[in-house]
Parts: structure tokens; C-alpha cells; sequence
């Protein structure tokens, strides 16, 4: 067992870094061609346009298994280096929620006016103040704070990985290997074979409501990243050998899936086993795919001093731009419509204003919140890094 000062310090990882950036890039576009190209009228649902909206939730895929990994390679770390589930599990939650449940509140909140507005649609449930609100059940239509329901897994995540691996500590008492083991193809496996259970799914949009947003039939996304973590922990020879054929093969996998969505898109949601088994192809492949492109995304180093600066701004900043680029594309419609201006006029300028004020407010948001929050708990936790495994630590 390692002692606190044997774990390394890290800087951040620049190829996990570009992997974050690019999946708010995607999300941003996505939900950008959503609301301004469709929501204008200047684009119809339909055709390789859906499609290629289809295949870009994908992006959250990857920021799960990314989330799953780092995440994983914390605990890791925290669960070696302290004495006892309780400490380090106590440890874990108040640093993980001092990170995300301030930002989490304070958009609500902003949510919550712009309801009062007349801005947002829905309607607040308590279910939001704890998570719950598509725990294991679908939220209730029209959506409100739409954005929430992956923060919701993340949060769940949060709670669940420790206890499993409490219950999981009492049965294999001398590996910790086997204990992390055992809760990562828990995470993975009892999703999956649950949304076998899922009868009658028509569409994408019946999907999205009675699957994917269900944060008990999405957790196997969190756990290929701990998985991921494990191998670079205990199994670093598999790790970093052939990085960039791990890769490829993670991207035949990404592409399988694209394909495959193609497939449905184009000839129905029943074709493939009535619908059961779709969900191998628009979360497991790319899930997995993602994690076989960890260890060569990891090993990524920027040329130019500049580059890491880059994305570690844009990396900081992710958070809250996914927080934040929903609410602000609502109210900045709805003012556009009060005012009676027509946004296919300059869908180009208005596009790119929505883009701005979003890393504007989501910069704002950082320095003066986020981040000073998030602080708080260096004064009564200890840090544990989240980033890959050094050589040092595969010892």
C-alpha cells in the first residue's frame, strides 16, 4: 500500500483534454443545428441530417467513459492510500460533490427563472433537488433543464461506485484489483442485460425518454471508463502496448456504431431483434470503442507550450458550457422572437453570438463560482489526482 506522499503529482492530460474539448464541440453543434437550422425552419428533421444529429449523442458517450476513467483512476488511488472504506469513501464524495453539485444548484436555479419567465418549459420537481428525476423512470414531458439528465448519471455514479465497492471490499478482502474489477463489470453488465427488459421502444425519441436518459440503464457508459482505469493501473504492460492499434480497433467500433444507426434511422427501430439489442450498437460499441482509444488519447503530448494552455482552458471551462449553452440558446430565441426578429435572416450571426455568450458566461461562471467553490475542499480533504497511472504507481 502506497503512502500519501508516493502519489505522483500530475499535470493535466492533453489528450483527455482534446477528448473533452471535441465532445462539447459536438454537443454544441448539435444541439445548435437542433434549435436554430431546425427550429427556424430552415432544416427538416430527416434524411442523413438526422442521422448525423443521432450519431453525435455519442459525444456523451465518450465524456461518460471519460468520466468513468478519471474517476476511476481516482478511487483507485484514494482507496490505496487511506486507511478504510469510510475515509475514503467520505473523502470521495465531498471532493466529487463540491465539484459538481454547486454548478448543478446554480443552474437550476437559473432554469427555475427562466420558467417563471415564460422561457423554459416543464415544470420543477423535487426529484431535481436529489437526482432522481430520471433516476429510474422517464422524466416527465415537456422537458425542464433537459440538460440535467447526464449530470444526474454523473451524480449517481458518484454515489453508487463507492457503496459497490464497500460490499465488493467484504467478499475479495485482499485484492483491491478484484475488488474495483468486480464493480466495473457490475456497472457494465447489469445495464445492459436491463435495457434487454425495455419492450416496445418505436423510435429515437422513444429511445431517448425510456433508455438513454435513465440514469440505472446508462450507467455501463462510467463503467468501460473504470475499466479502462483498472487496466492502466494493474495491467500497464497491456496498456501501453500498441496504443495506436487499440485505437483503431476503438474506432472500427465507433464506426460499426454509426453504421449501425444509419441502419436504424434508415429502416426502422424493430429491425434488429425487435429493438432490444439497439442499444449495442448506439451505446455499448462506442462506449467500448472509447475505451480502447483511451490509453492512445492519453499518451497524446501538445508540440507548442500554447496547445496544452489551450485546452486546459477549454477543458476547465467544458462544465459549465454544458450547463450553460441550453439556457442561454432558450432565452436568446425567446428574446429573438419578442422582438419579432427573424433569425433566418443571419442564422450565421446569430449562431455565433449564441457560441459566444454561452464561453462567456461559462468563463464568468468558472472564476468567479466554480472554481472558488470548488476550492473549498482542499481545506478539509485530501487531493487525490485523477488523472493516467505513471509507470511509478504500476509497481
Amino acid at each position: 500500500m502506497k503512502s500519501q506522499n508516493q502519489t505522483a503529482k500530475y499535470k493535466r492530460n492533453f489528450g483527455l483534454d482534446i477528448l473533452r474539448f471535441t465532445a462539447i464541440v459536438i454537443v454544441l453543434m448539435n444541439h445548435g443545428y437542433i434549435g436554430f437550422f431546425i427550429g427556424s425552419g430552415l432544416s427538416k428533421w430527416g434524411g442523413w441530417q438526422a442521422i448525423v444529429s443521432v450519431c453525435a449523442v455519442f459525444s456523451i458517450e465518450w465524456l461518460l467513459v471519460l468520466g468513468g476513467y478519471l474517476i476511476g483512476a481516482m478511487m483507485i488511488r484514494s482507496f490505496e492510500v487511506r486507511k478504510g472504506w469510510m475515509a475514503s469513501a467520505r473523502d470521495f464524495w465531498a471532493r466529487r460533490w463540491f465539484r459538481t453539485v454547486p454548478n448543478y444548484y446554480a443552474f437550476l436555479a437559473f432554469n427555475m427563472v427562466l420558467l417563471a419567465w415564460g422561457v423554459e418549459k416543464g415544470a420543477f420537481d423535487w426529484k431535481f433537488l436529489v437526482f432522481s428525476q430520471s433516476l429510474a423512470w422517464p422524466q416527465d414531458k415537456p422537458y425542464f433543464y433537459s440538460e440535467s439528465w447526464s449530470l444526474a448519471l454523473d451524480e449517481w455514479f458518484y454515489f453508487l461506485t463507492p457503496v459497490l465497492l464497500g460490499v465488493a471490499a467484504w467478499i475479495f478482502r485482499k485484492s483491491r484489483k478484484n475488488q474495483f474489477l468486480a464493480v466495473a463489470l457490475l456497472l457494465i453488465i447489469a445495464p445492459a442485460l436491463a435495457r434487454i427488459g425495455v419492450s416496445g421502444v418505436a423510435d429515437v425519441w422513444d429511445w431517448d425518454e425510456r433508455v438513454r436518459r435513465i440514469s440505472l440503464l446508462h450507467l455501463d457508459s462510467t463503467g468501460w471508463g473504470v475499466l479502462a482505469a483498472i487496466m492502466n493501473r494493474w495491467h500497464s504492460a497491456w496498456w501501453h502496448s500498441r496504443m495506436r492499434e487499440k485505437a483503431w480497433f476503438g474506432l472500427a467500433l465507433t464506426l460499426l456504431a454509426i453504421a449501425g444507426t444509419a441502419g436504424l434511422m434508415t429502416y426502422g427501430w424493430q429491425v434488429f431483434a425487435h429493438g432490444r439489442l439497439n442499444d449495442l450498437v448506439l451505446i455499448v460499441a462506442p462506449a467500448a470503442g472509447m475505451a480502447f482509444m483511451l490509453p492512445w488519447l492519453s499518451s497524446i503530448r501538445p508540440s507548442m507550450p500554447w496547445q496544452s494552455q489551450f485546452m486546459t482552458r477549454a477543458a476547465d471551462y467544458s462544465y459549465s458550457i454544458y450547463l450553460a449553452h441550453l439556457p442561454v440558446q432558450m432565452l436568446m430565441l425567446h428574446l429573438l422572437h419578442l422582438y419579432q426578429i427573424d433569425v433566418k435572416e443571419n442564422i450565421g450571426f446569430f449562431f455565433i453570438l449564441w457560441i459566444l455568450l454561452v464561453v462567456g458566461l461559462s468563463m464568468l461562471v468558472f472564476h468567479v463560482f466554480e472554481k472558488p467553490v470548488s476550492d473549498l475542499r482542499d481545506r478539509f480533504t485530501k487531493k487525490v489526482e485523477a488523472g493516467p497511472f505513471g509507470m511509478q504507481e504500476n509497481t
